[in-house]
């Protein structure tokens, strides 16, 4: 069985000399780096397990290394825990800030050091067992909706030869029939296509450049407005700010939340969608508000799960899958998105994306 590498990164003598014997007596692989520069080298060169971080120390503090590795390295799921001093209240708030994940008080206590290691050690396998699970599903995913598409296709083709050929033998149950079967596979066609989409946003490489968000709303929704019969929708756009993202991602997000917005307006005469922002320290929200059917927050939980659909398909078409494509690509971008409504009364689309 693999020995678990701990990375210790620390300048004092005396507490690398303490917590190197109580690791290794427990079976810890540990390298040691008494300053940034040589941490990021013994990073690249074999990614630990886990890192033990001191606060303070020379060249680039704790806090320095923290924050590249969790925003600007591809090391963000290295878990981190901190080594501080008991009355350093500040410096263990600023590190869950940064995305530390735990802080062990100097001096160490011994029970205490090991208990919280090997914590976030098994968290870190579980993470990595999921991740594994998650991507295998998505695979799974592709394979089955790639191998199924084939012949779906060609049992609408099949069946516009039978419509072209026999249509003069059939009678009107039989023609009808027909074109039952043929907007059936259309219609799992469709499903097919969504789920491959679904399957690619794990695995699209990205691309990551500013976004003119308010601009991309406003060209997705001239190109949605025109597929749509003439009615009369009401479209607001306050102030949305330049965001960092994958373009093609963005785009396909905009278009499922601008498409959802139209589809569940459609009851209106005059159709509403309010789209605006705001911000705090760390993240921008965006907020997508409509007055159409909306739904029930007691169901709220299943709007984002994949086949989950709160109307029936005689009221409203749709496939159920595009939100959970929505929260997939925004889970890749580090966002979130969420939903508030009630019944026949609007709903108001939310997600988040973070500044840097």
């Amino acid at each position: 069985m693999n020995q678990p590498e701990i990375l210790l990164v620390d300048d004092t003598p005396e507490h690398i000399e303490t917590a190197v014997m109580m690791l290794r007596e427990s079976n810890f692989k540990v390298r040691i780096a008494t300053k940034g520069s040589t941490a990021f080298k013994l990073i690249e060169q074999h990614p630990p397990d886990l890192i033990l971080l001191d606060v303070y120390m020379p060249e680039m503090d704790g806090f320095d290394i923290c924050r590249i590795l969790k925003t600007e390295s591809d090391f963000n799921y290295i878990p981190i825990i901190f080594l501080t001093s008991s009355n350093d209240a500040e410096s263990i708030k600023k590190g869950f800030e940064l995305g530390a994940q735990d802080y062990v008080v100097k001096p160490f206590n011994t029970s205490e050091l090991l208990a919280r290691v090997h914590t976030h050690i098994k968290l870190k396998k579980q993470t990595e067992s999921l991740l594994k699970s998650n991507q295998e599903l998505d695979s799974f995913c592709y394979t089955v909706a790639h191998d199924l598409k084939a012949p779906l296709l060609s049992l609408r083709k099949l069946t516009e030869y039978l419509a072209l050929d026999y249509s003069t033998l059939l009678d009107n149950d039989g023609l009808e029939l027909i074109d039952t079967i043929q907007q059936k596979s259309q219609e799992v066609v469709k499903l097919v296509d969504h789920l491959l989409e679904l399957s690619r946003m794990s695995e699209m490489p990205m691309n990551i450049e500013p976004i003119n968000l308010e601009q991309l709303f406003r060209k997705v929704y001239d190109e949605l407005i025109n597929l749509e019969p003439p009615r009369n929708v009401n479209l607001r756009i306050n102030y949305i700010p330049f965001i960092q993202g994958d373009p093609v991602m963005i785009k396909l997000l905009v278009i499922n939340i601008l498409s959802n917005a139209l589809k569940y307006t459609r009851i209106r005469k005059d159709a509403c969608i309010d789209i605006s922002s705001s911000e705090n320290e760390t993240e921008y929200i965006i907020s997508v508000r409509d007055n159409g059917a909306g739904f029930d927050m007691r169901y709220a939980s299943r709007l984002f799960s994949v086949f989950q659909r709160l109307h029936s398909q005689n009221e409203f078409e749709g496939s159920g899958v595009g939100l959970a494509i929505v929260q997939k690509i925004l889970k890749r971008h580090h966002g979130l998105a969420w939903m508030t409504g009630k019944v026949d009364e609007g709903a108001t689309f939310y997600f988040s994306l973070p500044k840097t």
